[in-house]
C-alpha cells in the first residue's frame, strides 16, 4: 500500500470517528462549570460526554471493524504466501501487531485531541 492510500484511509477513519464521538449540537447542553472549573474536571467531562453517547457506539464498531479488518489482510496474505510460493513458511503476526496497535495509539491520540479541543472550547464560552 502506498503512501497516499494510506493518507486516504487515515483521513476517512477520522472523519467518520470525529463525526462519532462529537456530539451532535442539539444534544449539546451547555452546562456552565462554576464551582469546579479546572482543566481536568472539565477535561474529564468532555470525555465522558464523547464516549458516553449514542453515537459512540458506531464508533466503537469502526474501530474494532478496522482491527479485524488489519488482522483479515495480514491473515489472508500470510495464508496466500504460504500456500502458493514453495519457501519456508512465514508469519506476519508482528507487522500485524504492529500495524494494530499503531491503529489503537492513532485512535487514543485522535480521541484525546477531540476532548482537549472540547475543553478549550468549552472554558472560552464560559468566560
Amino acid at each position: 500500500m502506498s503512501i497516499p492510500e494510506i493518507i486516504v484511509l487515515l483521513l476517512i477513519y477520522s472523519g467518520m470517528l470525529i463525526f462519532f464521538l462529537v456530539p451532535s449540537a442539539k444534544k449539546e447542553s451547555e452546562k456552565v462549570h462554576k464551582e469546579q472549573s479546572t482543566f481536568p474536571f472539565i477535561f474529564k467531562d468532555n470525555l465522558a460526554k464523547m464516549f458516553f453517547q449514542k453515537k459512540a457506539v458506531l464508533a466503537l464498531a469502526l474501530f474494532g471493524i478496522a482491527l479485524f479488518s488489519i488482522h483479515s489482510v495480514f491473515a489472508g496474505a500470510e495464508w496466500h504466501y504460504n500456500a502458493h510460493s514453495g519457501y519456508p513458511p512465514i508469519s506476519y503476526g508482528s507487522s500485524a501487531l504492529f500495524t494494530m496497535s499503531g491503529t489503537i495509539i492513532y485512535t487514543a491520540m485522535l480521541s484525546l485531541a477531540l476532548g482537549y479541543v472540547r475543553t478549550i472550547k468549552s472554558m472560552k464560552n464560559a468566560k
